[in-house]
């Protein structure tokens, strides 16, 4: 069961050596989808947001096949942290981030542009929030002190076709 008695999500979850390997690669055939699916609207005019939204799916679930490959299985077995890193969006964010170039979780210029800051004293936790954030264009919602509505980040057009590319490359030699 997923979920325990009070009905929140096992801590915990024993699944076979084979599920846990098929798995990882419905995981991989799913970001390839979803880079694919950003890349095909990006290309025939889509929503620049809407596609970095995408993309975004596409780096979390990138992050779910790496904290599903540091797992070993015991006699046919595998025990999967569940609640806590399975389902949660933050750190299957933070594992992503930690892996892969900085230009892939970079998607508008400014600020924290890497030609202008200097990647070694990257801020992981701002680009979680800034990858959590893109998640957001699927759905409206209110900003925290409740007087307006959450805007949506911009997104360069350019720099978003050129990390769906990377990231598929990436995501194929996984």
């Amino acid at each position: 069961m997923l979920k325990d008695k009070n009905g929140k999500w096992v801590e915990l979850l024993e699944i076979t050596e084979d599920l846990w390997k098929r798995s990882i690669q419905e995981t991989l055939n799913g970001v390839l989808k979803l880079l694919e699916s950003a890349e095909k609207l990006l290309d025939n005019g889509g929503n620049e947001t809407i596609c970095a939204g995408l993309y975004t799916f596409a780096v979390e679930e990138y992050g779910k096949i790496l904290l599903l490959k540091q797992y070993t299985a015991s006699n046919g077995k595998v025990k999967i942290k569940y609640r806590n890193e399975f389902r949660y969006h933050p750190k299957k964010f933070e594992i992503a981030a930690k892996n892969l170039p900085s230009e892939c979780t970079t998607l508008s210029r400014g600020l924290f542009d890497p030609e202008i800051f200097d990647p070694s004293i990257f801020d992981t936790k701002r680009v979680i929030a800034d990858l959590e954030a893109r998640m957001a264009v699927f759905y409206c919602d209110f900003s925290d002190s409740g007087d307006s509505i959450k805007p949506t980040p911009q997104v360069d057009k350019e720099l978003l076709n050129k990390v769906i590319k990377k990231l598929q490359t990436i995501a194929l030699g996984t």
